[in-house]
């Protein structure tokens, strides 16, 4: 399973799938920090988790254009 080629066909679906799970992650931290906000929690440890996944994701990205550009 972790050694076995893949086809464009799979690889192509596992990016579907891990855009899923990047919104899914998205949704629920940002959900879980937008409540412990509000519940007057002085720094939410999610909050902090959802802003550097962001950070790292769009760093990542911005960083893979540049090069293949």
């Amino acid at each position: 399973m972790f050694f076995k080629k893949t086809t464009k066909r799979e690889q192509a679906n596992a990016q579907k799938a891990a855009g899923s799970a990047f919104v899914f992650y998205l949704l629920a931290l940002g959900g879980h920090a937008s409540y412990a906000f509000f519940q007057g929690e002085s720094t939410p440890v999610t909050f902090v988790i959802l802003m550097t996944g962001l950070l790292v994701f769009f760093t990542a990205d911005w960083l893979y254009n540049k090069k293949h550009s």
